[in-house]
């Protein structure tokens, strides 16, 4: 059996440690899948199994021919989707021991990506991919989760893991209820030593004050005692604090990443937001759109469905104002807002809180409250745009377009999962579920337009 093995591995970038002493190991007849939070590692592992990088402690054995596929560049020559065929191909055709694959469906359509399944399904050999398409998930053997350094293991598919966490978190959710249950006992037994030793003392004094005992023996006694109940309460206080730093580091496990997105002030706009008729486009000489209508009505969410090159994106910028069509009438009604796949709405430079204040209109104030409403609490909403990590920067993002009671009545996504590992895209999913005005979608990731209940389809 071809194989490669981690043994007690650490590797990290200046006071970065991606990986603390992680042991796993992957062989030429699994397919595995490693997920895990933008920045964590994941690449890196990728890296390490392949030999590009080298750890900075620990054993790597590799018995076991890999190639290694990464992210690919997208050139103007070629569509992204075309680029990362001929890139899979090419992997599929090495037959290697182990094929390395890092987000191996980003830019293909819906019917590419069938094709590539067909060849992962029927590669005889091992397959690790770094992924966050639910899709490709749900058909590995094995998901190894990466967080903070450590690598956890799940025997099965995306539902399989799913369902772990979802008892992860239950039993998580025991052990916090069960150390509350122990502080709030400690501290009844800390008031009562204390209304108890209030009352010896009280008892005490009546008992020197009337006794013919001398005053020495009995603060002799007193001093016995209180130096037992001392010794009591140091013991209570060090359990009480046991179990309190218990529940901190169980709340910080359980640290809830959904976001909360306030009810318009406004009703959304109702009537027809779009409405295009006898369309024309080109680029060059290639004609995209000939006399193409479309029409669109508040509140609806409707996915656009076409190859890659057919004119999607075209379309969402002929919409936007950003490209003019050659002929035909386009109408818009209502407020617009467009985040595309690069997230490249809000100004890197400016903050968070400034971001905010910008595009939705509010006041400062108002900035900080919706920014705790996604998560950006105390000096975290000072950060600068240009300094977030992915997942930081789509909640950045959604804060600023969503956050306020403004919100716009047209939605427009270009494929906003592209570049986001699992986490955020539910974060994504359970904003746009509260979202109540419209969406126009461009997505190749099924499961995604599934949980947005997307209500129709048109095909370009």
């Amino acid at each position: 059996m071809a194989f490669i093995s981690l043994s007690n591995v650490y590797f990290g970038y200046d006071d970065n440690n991606l990986l603390n002493g992680v042991n796993v190991a992957f062989n030429d007849n699994e397919h595995v899948a490693i997920i895990g939070d933008n920045g964590s590692g994941k690449t890196t592992l990728l890296k390490l199994l392949s030999g590009d990088l080298f750890a900075d402690n620990g054993v790597i054995n590799k018995n076991a021919d890999v190639f290694l596929l990464n992210q690919i560049n997208v050139s103007e020559s070629k569509s992204g989707g075309e680029q990362q065929m001929f890139a899979l191909m090419r992997a599929f055709e090495s037959g290697a021991d182990i094929l390395l694959l890092d987000e191996p469906t980003n830019n293909l359509d819906s019917d590419s990506k069938q094709i590539f399944f067909n060849h992962l399904n029927t590669y005889p050999n091992g397959i690790v991919v770094v992924s966050h398409d639910r899709e490709l998930l749900q058909q590995m053997d094995k998901i190894i989760e990466l967080s903070n350094g450590q690598i956890k293991t799940y025997g099965g598919n995306y539902d399989f893991y799913i369902n772990q966490k979802e008892r992860e978190i239950e039993l998580l959710n025991s052990k916090y209820a069960n150390a509350q249950k122990s502080i709030n006992r400690l501290n009844d037994t800390m008031n009562i030593a204390q209304n108890t030793r209030q009352h010896h003392e009280s008892k005490q004094k009546k008992e020197i004050n009337n006794s013919k005992r001398s005053r020495l023996a009995a603060n002799a006694l007193k001093g016995k005692s209180q130096e037992t109940e001392a010794k009591k309460r140091i013991i209570i206080q060090k359990k009480l604090e046991e179990q309190i730093s218990i529940q901190q580091s169980l709340s910080e496990q359980m640290r809830n990443e959904k976001i909360k997105i306030p009810m318009p002030r406004k009703d959304f706009y109702s009537k027809e937001l779009i409405n295009i008729s006898d369309m024309s486009f080109e680029y060059g000489n290639k004609k995209i759109f000939d006399k193409f209508n479309f029409v669109m009505y508040g509140k609806s969410r409707i996915r656009l469905v076409g190859k890659n090159g057919s004119g999607k994106t075209t379309l969402i910028k002929i919409i936007m104002g950003e490209l003019t069509a050659k002929d035909g009438i386009i109408k818009t009604h209502g407020d617009m807002a467009y985040i595309n796949q690069d997230l490249s709405l809000l100004n890197k430079n400016k903050t968070i809180i400034e971001n905010i204040m910008e595009v939705s209109g509010c006041l400062n104030h108002d900035a900080h409250v919706i920014a705790a409403n996604f998560g950006f609490r105390g000096n975290s909403s000072s950060k600068k745009v240009g300094c977030l990590s992915g997942g930081e920067l789509l909640k950045a993002t959604l804060a600023s377009v969503l956050g306020g009671t403004s919100q716009p009545d047209l939605l427009i996504l270009d494929e906003p999962t592209n570049n986001l590992e699992t986490k955020s895209i539910s974060i994504l999913e359970d904003a746009l579920n509260q979202y109540t005005g419209a969406i126009l979608l461009v997505s190749h990731d099924e499961m995604f337009v599934k949980n947005i209940n997307i209500d129709k389809e048109v095909y370009i």
